[in-house]
């Protein structure tokens, strides 16, 4: 948290010193015990270790640049922004770069507060309502999708709405995967 020379309140994430380095460094490290139990197991090499760690690997330089993560909270923002249910923060576009990004506070509750969200008033059956409806219009309307809504991830502000906060994991679904993905949920949901 940290207030502007204009009193504006805002929310700051910075990269630790040396974080790509050390990261780097603990990837070659898995890749070597991945190549290692491939060698010695075929039961694990139809795991695909090496493949497993180089998507981590992939997935995690894009986590390390946090321009990245700004571009999809402002994508979520405008796809979302049709929904007076759900809030996400806006990004200060001029004090964010790789190492930094910047977003406007959100005074809220997170969603696991139980306590705090009774005593605002939360219609817990409500939200658990408007997390599903949020995920599902993310993920079967959109195709992009917040893809680490867990509690630490979800708040509930003094408007009543649910706000989104770090966007580092994000997913996509081309329109095969959305349309299969709607299948499964309508199959669920009729039992079928």
């Amino acid at each position: 948290r940290a207030r502007l020379k204009t009193g504006e309140e805002v929310a700051v994430k910075v990269l630790r010193p040396r974080i790509e380095r050390i990261a780097a460094a603990e990837f070659r490290a898995f890749a070597r015990a991945a190549r290692m139990i491939e060698a010695v197991s075929q039961t694990a090499r139809r795991m695909e270790p090496v493949q497993f760690i180089d998507t981590l690997k992939a997935a995690a330089a894009i986590e390390l640049d946090l321009r990245m993560e700004a571009g999809a909270a402002s994508t979520l923002a405008e796809d979302l922004k049709d929904n007076p249910g759900v809030a996400v923060p806006e990004v200060i576009w001029p004090l964010t770069a790789r190492r930094v990004l910047t977003v406007e506070w959100v005074g809220a509750t997170p969603i696991g507060d139980l306590a705090a969200l009774d005593a605002a008033g939360v219609d817990r059956g409500r939200l658990a309502v408007t997390v599903i409806q949020t995920f599902l219009t993310q993920a079967l309307h959109k195709g992009f999708f917040h893809a680490d809504m867990h509690q630490g991830n979800m708040m509930v502000d003094a408007k009543g709405r649910l706000v989104l906060i770090d966007f580092g994991i994000m997913g996509r679904l081309d329109e095969t995967a959305r349309r299969t993905f709607a299948e499964i949920i309508h199959g669920f949901i009729t039992r079928n």
